[in-house]
């Protein structure tokens, strides 16, 4: 399958920044559907037709994404940025001219190079594991960030299913691993059931609900500075909590100043008095 190459390694599952440790809920309340693709046209294929740079390719348009709805002006990294990181992601002799050196990347260990040294001269603060099979969870990080970086397990059956936009979960031989970006979900009826969509080889592809619970094995939000003045984000995000785990994890401090929740409204004399009336009225059952 020359046309679409995939190229995500088994993840190694090493300590990380959980998402459900700072979030402001067990799961924050977030809307039936989202769609953070709408005002992004031009998406990336950054030759993950020919090499298995999914990785880096996700990225790079969750990048696009994340400039285009938070900065105010879409971002695009260049090819040469995405073989950057394809390089400091364990493929340091990669060579798009022979294709050597060529053997894809595991996402965390990319995140951790992503961290570092960022791509096109942006890096991001920080990167969160979200629970994959908590699809609740998901699409509440969709939500909050815009956008979720999804590691899939492909079988050959999704070949023919990219071609007709939406991959279900279907027993067939194994293809492989593959990275993509999701930032769009939606409830539909209850016979066609929900859909996730994601962005892969430079097309948008909805996922079924079996096929992101049986074949989506690992996924993450990243954090760029622009998340910090979101509404969704700060409505979202426990930042207090997101810091300690962050120092925790690393032992340093979080890269950016972080704000705490707000206070609960004091209630004045006269409106404390009312609500102890209303609740005395309400226990004899007046």
């Amino acid at each position: 399958m020359p046309s679409r190459m995939l190229g995500r390694r088994p993840p190694k599952r090493a300590p990380a920044l959980k998402l459900s440790r700072f979030l402001t809920g067990a799961v924050p309340a977030h809307p039936p559907a989202a769609d953070h693709f709408a005002q992004v046209g031009d998406w990336g294929l950054y030759t993950n037709d020919k090499y298995g740079v999914c990785g880096p390719t996700s990225v790079a348009n969750q990048r696009k994404l994340v400039s285009k709805y938070l900065g105010g002006a879409e971002q695009s990294p260049t090819l040469a940025d995405v073989y950057d990181l394809y390089r400091r992601s364990g493929n340091p002799t990669f060579n798009p001219a022979t294709g050597a050196g060529d053997n894809g990347v595991d996402m965390q260990t990319m995140l951790e190079a992503l961290l570092a040294g960022g791509i096109g001269g942006v890096k991001p603060l920080a990167f969160a594991a979200v629970d994959a099979r908590d699809l609740d969870e998901m699409r509440a990080a969709i939500s909050i960030f815009g956008s979720v970086l999804l590691g899939v397990d492909l079988e050959t059956a999704q070949d023919a299913q990219t071609d007709a936009g939406l991959w279900d979960y279907r027993r067939t031989p194994e293809w492989g691993g593959h990275a993509v970006v999701s930032g769009r979900y939606v409830d539909v009826t209850p016979d066609r059931g929900d859909r996730t969509a994601v962005v892969t080889w430079a097309h948008v592809v909805d996922m079924t609900d079996a096929f992101v619970q049986h074949q989506v094995e690992e996924a993450w939000v990243v954090i760029w500075a622009e998340h910090l003045g979101a509404r969704a984000f700060q409505e979202g995000v426990d930042q207090v909590a997101l810091a300690a785990a962050y120092e925790e994890l690393t032992g340093r401090p979080f890269p950016a100043p972080v704000t705490p929740p707000a206070p609960p409204t004091p209630v004045g004399a006269d409106q404390a008095l009312a609500q102890a009336m209303r609740s005395w009225l309400s226990a004899k059952g007046l």
